[in-house]
């Protein structure tokens, strides 16, 4: 139950950090910028494949944003 709370939360975390990044792509008009912002967003989405691909090891249950609407689930 531990690792699921610790999984949850970095998982979280790291939504919030990428939704931020992706925003800041949106705001910059220089395009190294935005180009180093899209490899920061590579790395967290990395992440956050690794922590679902983690869960979805030991509990067999995979996340995802649909809201359990299968029009929207990936």
């Amino acid at each position: 139950m531990d690792n699921l709370i610790q999984w949850r939360t970095r998982h979280h975390s790291l939504k919030i950090e990428l939704l931020r990044l992706s925003s800041k792509i949106l705001e910059s008009n220089n395009p190294d910028d935005i180009l180093f912002y899209q490899e920061l967003c590579e790395k967290y989405a990395y992440h956050l494949k690794k922590i679902e691909n983690e869960c979805f090891q030991a509990v067999g249950v995979k996340m995802c944003s649909c809201s359990f609407n299968p029009e929207n689930c990936s």
